[in-house]
């Protein structure tokens, strides 16, 4: 093959594959961090999904919110894995004088043909060594329900996202549907957690 030619299909090659790596979207990073507060190394999704229920019994045209992010906590290496729900609403409960909104206490989510139920670990993060707000809501924040999953239900939450998800306040079961997806950052979460990983798994 002349030089000439050999070196035009080279750099041929070397532009398709420039162009199609240019191409491949980028996932957002996880925030990592060692929190003030508690000495301890925290690791957040960049981005969390976001769930929705109507509320026409306070008012017409609100929404209650969940997000569901991934959280990540490293003390010397052990490693503990969270789904922290964070409770937002586009009502302000107290200037149509209703009560403040309970916060969840159980999760329930159906992860591919697997049905999983976590009960409540806390709803101060500081106690499990979170000193540091995240992903904090735009508006009409109610508070933080944190959850332990293990990493493979991390993992099959990021294969299959739920399309809606229950939760229990008050021993009350509330149904939020999928209003905002985040693939590619929890895509980009797990793909960080270390294989051996192994987490106690959930109550079914």
């Amino acid at each position: 093959m002349p030089t000439a030619l050999r070196t035009s299909l080279l750099l041929l090659a070397s532009t398709v594959l420039v162009a199609a790596c240019a191409g491949e979207p980028e996932r957002p990073a996880a925030t990592e961090f060692l929190d003030p507060q508690t000495a301890m190394t925290v690791r957040v999704v960049a981005e969390p999904f976001t769930y929705a229920r109507e509320v026409p019994e306070l008012a017409a045209n609100v929404r209650d919110y969940l997000y569901l992010g991934a959280v990540e906590t490293n003390n010397m290496g052990h490693r503990s894995h969270y789904l922290a729900v964070v409770s937002w609403s586009t009502l302000d409960r107290k200037r149509v004088g209703v009560p403040p909104a309970e916060l969840p206490d159980r999760l329930e989510l159906s992860l591919g043909t697997l049905s999983r139920e976590y009960p409540l670990k806390t709803h101060e993060a500081r106690t499990i060594g979170v000193g540091t707000s995240i992903l904090e809501p735009p508006a009409g924040y109610l508070g933080d329900s944190w959850f332990i999953v293990s990493a493979a239900d991390l993992r099959a939450f990021a294969a299959t996202p739920p399309a809606s998800v229950d939760v229990l306040v008050g021993g009350v079961r509330q149904t939020y549907t999928l209003w905002k997806r985040a693939d590619a950052a929890l895509a980009a979460f797990v793909e960080d957690i270390p294989t051996e990983v192994k987490s106690a798994p959930p109550r079914r």
